[in-house]
């Protein structure tokens, strides 16, 4: 398929990224030199104008900074769920590809969920995915719009859209300009999550979002690896944003409530375990 081009539109945890470095100049470097954006079509300029997307509290201004940095490669969302892990990096990615700033968004996750597995369900990925994806797809959607979507999205392996599932993304190479998210990173094994990183290029921008306080698998998820990995060898490069507080929640007052009790109960295991 032809390249759809799109319109203008729409504290960290742990450490902080270890400076530009030598790998991080090259990617600056690689975004600076590209060739010269498409020229906006004047139907989407009409149709599409959207708002810029603005940050709900002052985590989320620093997760918008990391996924916005060329620097940055690859940015670590954790933490509760309702605080935008993904539909903040859904939106910036959108944007992105509306501003021909990227060539592709994909949109990737394990089929575990809740202890069972989608992978023996009949059909291509995105049948196979798209309840597991739709958050994303739908806010990248709402983003571009709904003709532009279809377009892009295509059969979801083609096109400037993809579904990706985790299992099958060894031997894969990222080489575009592009998005890779993927969403609830805490169900991947530590296998998997090498796979993932070791296939990404200077030119893509990899986002992992989860909570790793509900993981379904067993030992340590491939989240979690990462995060001790990348501190352990002071990787550059590297943003970490833990949404770790209820306040941090951008959704309605339950969900909020849920958060505390969940963090109460972690404080009464621990308590227990010592």
């Amino acid at each position: 398929m032809g390249r759809q081009k799109f319109t203008e539109s729409g504290v960290i945890s742990g450490k902080s990224p270890r400076g530009s470095g030598r790998n991080s100049s090259r990617r600056a470097a690689k975004v600076e030199a590209q060739v010269e954006k498409p020229p906006i079509k004047e139907k989407f300029k009409a149709e599409r104008q959207l708002p810029p997307l603005v940050a709900a509290t002052p985590k989320q201004k620093d997760y918008i900074k990391y996924l916005k940095d060329p620097n940055i490669q690859v940015v670590v969302c954790l933490g509760f769920h309702g605080a935008g892990k993904t539909f903040v990096a859904s939106t910036i990615a959108a944007d992105a590809l509306r501003n021909n700033e990227i060539e592709k968004i994909i949109v990737a996750r394990p089929y575990v969920q809740t202890g069972k597995t989608a992978g023996f369900r009949p059909g291509t990925t995105l049948l196979k995915l798209y309840p597991y994806v739709r958050n994303m797809l739908d806010t990248i959607k709402g983003r571009i719009g709904t003709a532009a979507y279809q377009l892009a999205l295509d059969d979801g392996l083609t096109g400037e859209i993809e579904v990706q599932d985790v299992e099958s993304i060894r031997g894969r190479s990222f080489d575009q300009p592009s998005f890779l998210i993927v969403d609830e990173a805490q169900q991947t094994t530590p296998e998997e999550m090498l796979s993932i990183v070791t296939r990404i290029s200077d030119n893509c921008k990899l986002v992992l979002c989860g909570d790793i306080r509900q993981k379904d698998i067993q030992g340590q998820s491939g989240m979690e690896w990462f995060l001790h990995f990348s501190r352990r060898h002071n990787l550059s490069g590297v943003a970490v944003v833990d949404f770790n507080s209820p306040d941090d929640i951008v959704r309605g007052g339950f969900v909020r409530d849920v958060a505390i009790g969940m963090m109460k109960d972690k404080e009464k295991q621990n308590e227990q375990a010592n």
